[in-house]
């Protein structure tokens, strides 16, 4: 399919990443151990997916990896407000985290329908 490297959303994942683990790294409660470990798998989930599947040869396969990212970004966004429920995170780190995981998500969500187009085109020739 590609290099991942040219794309925005990866761009935009990486520092969603960057930010989480900021936050995480921050959180003094040992009982949210847990919570740190999953807000950290979801995040990472997300770029490494988009990666992942740009790298494959086929637009289904990217489509697919697409869809786990899309996913992580769901668990992501769950998993902030379980650590706002928990008070683990300053309320305005979590606010700026939950719009930056919004954002990402949308912008993966424009990604898959592009893919999905092209694909619909590819069966109409």
């Amino acid at each position: 399919m590609g290099n991942p490297s040219n794309l925005v959303v990866l761009d935009k994942a990486h520092a969603l990443l960057e930010r989480v683990n900021e936050a995480v790294t921050s959180i003094r409660q040992s009982h949210l151990g847990d919570l740190k470990k999953q807000l950290m798998k979801s995040d990472l989930s997300i770029p490494s997916n988009i990666a992942e599947g740009r790298r494959k040869t086929s637009k289904r396969e990217f489509l697919r990896f697409l869809d786990i990212a899309l996913g992580s970004t769901g668990e992501l966004e769950t998993q902030l407000r379980a650590a706002k429920d928990c008070r683990a995170i300053p309320l305005d780190v979590l606010s700026d985290l939950a719009k930056r995981a919004d954002e990402v998500g949308k912008m993966i969500n424009g990604l898959r329908q592009r893919v999905i187009d092209d694909l619909n085109a590819q069966d109409d020739e």
